[in-house]
């Protein structure tokens, strides 16, 4: 019997129990998990004149989120989606499901549908453990670049529809899962030039939970901002401009 485990963002009373259709944790999930920020990292050459003014004022700074220094200056340094979750206020249902004998066929008793980031046909749902987030363990990561230097980043607000959290290294297992509680961690960071950590995530065993999405609507809105990295400075993060830009056309 092939087995997974499933995670679910949601107010604590929203919850469900045990025997919960698939159905019911898409419910509990949507209400949980509902924005985020799609956040790029571009480096800047120190021989670059270019300032993030003159790059929106020449168009190659736009909504879209592109490299504005163009494909020749390497790779961007972060592209991730940042789930906007409220430690809180929310709870987490951690559920194992499985495919009963294994022979594909979902049971009378669930969804009759196969888990698309698993590949399991749901046979039955047990919840395993439900808890306020604010209990969990956790812990602190560096999100923004700590290498000194000039940097452009872009920010996107997106409406977001997800299902419940999966682990892609390890989507499904021959065997029932080994849970515990204290695996869990909700990590923190440092974003731009904020004053307090912000949740940046959570991770179950060292692994990080993805949120699989449904569906992301953007925001006709984004923000380059333009800073410094001096990791002598009292202050390591230096803001040099920021500089909205609006229209329709953002990469989903």
């Amino acid at each position: 019997m092939a087995s997974a485990l499933a995670f679910v963002l949601a107010p604590e009373d929203l919850l469900p129990g045990d025997g919960a259709l698939w159905s019911e944790l898409l419910k509990a999930q949507s209400a949980g998990l509902r924005s985020g920020v799609t956040l790029r990292i571009f480096p800047v050459s120190a021989s670059s004149e270019e300032t993030l003014e003159t790059m929106i004022g020449q168009g190659s700074a736009d909504i879209r989120g592109l490299n504005p220094l163009g494909s020749g200056h390497g790779r961007s340094l972060c592209d991730a989606l940042v789930p906007r979750i409220d430690p809180r206020t929310l709870g987490l249902g951690v559920y194992e499901f499985s495919d009963g004998d294994g022979d594909g066929e979902a049971g009378a008793d669930a969804d009759a549908q196969v888990h698309a980031s698993s590949g399991l046909a749901i046979h039955s749902v047990r919840c395993l453990d439900r808890f306020a987030l604010r209990d969990a363990e956790n812990e602190t990561c560096w999100f923004y670049p700590t290498e000194p230097g000039r940097y452009l980043s872009w920010e996107n607000r997106r409406r977001l529809r997800t299902e419940p959290g999966f682990l892609p290294e390890i989507p499904r297992q021959e065997r029932p899962c080994d849970y515990r509680r204290d695996d869990i961690h909700v990590l923190w960071s440092l974003m731009a030039d904020d004053l307090a950590l912000t949740c940046v995530g959570l991770t179950y065993a060292k692994r990080r939970i993805e949120w699989p999405l449904l569906s992301s609507e953007a925001e006709e809105c984004a923000t380059w901002t333009s800073f410094r990295i001096d990791p002598m400075a009292e202050q390591s993060y230096e803001e040099l401009s920021s500089i909205s830009v609006f229209g329709a056309e953002i990469k989903p």
